[in-house]
């Protein structure tokens, strides 16, 4: 499953790379936008390629909350980008789409290794 969750959240990352790069470099929103979508998705990916070789239970959940908070932040770039029409709807909304999903993924992972009470 980590593997799986690395290998998506890496396309995912070039996917929003690609996007932010060619956003109009003449509005200070895409601008802002670029760089905080760079940065998420980055983060995100590494985050994910990190969770394959953490060992301990609390490293692993401090790992999953880090790259679940670097989905979010990816969302939340990735739907000012969709707000503002910067692309076609059957551009962004499968990335959108995946950037939720990976994030409902990491959310359940740390649902499920949380201990309650943490």
């Amino acid at each position: 499953m980590i593997d799986d969750l690395y290998n998506r959240s890496r396309t995912l990352s070039k996917a929003c790379i690609k996007m932010a790069l060619v956003l109009p470099n003449d509005k200070a929103l895409a601008i802002v936008i670029r760089g905080n979508l760079i940065e998420s998705s980055s983060k995100l990916s590494i985050k994910c390629k990190g969770l394959m070789n953490t060992q301990g239970q609390e490293l692993f959940i401090k790992n999953v909350s880090e790259a679940r908070e670097a989905a979010d932040a990816c969302n939340y770039w990735l739907e000012m980008v969709h707000e503002e029409g910067y692309f076609e709807e059957h551009i962004i909304d499968p990335i959108f789409q995946e950037s939720k999903d990976i994030s409902k993924l990491l959310a359940l992972a740390l649902a499920k290794v949380k201990p309650s009470g943490f």
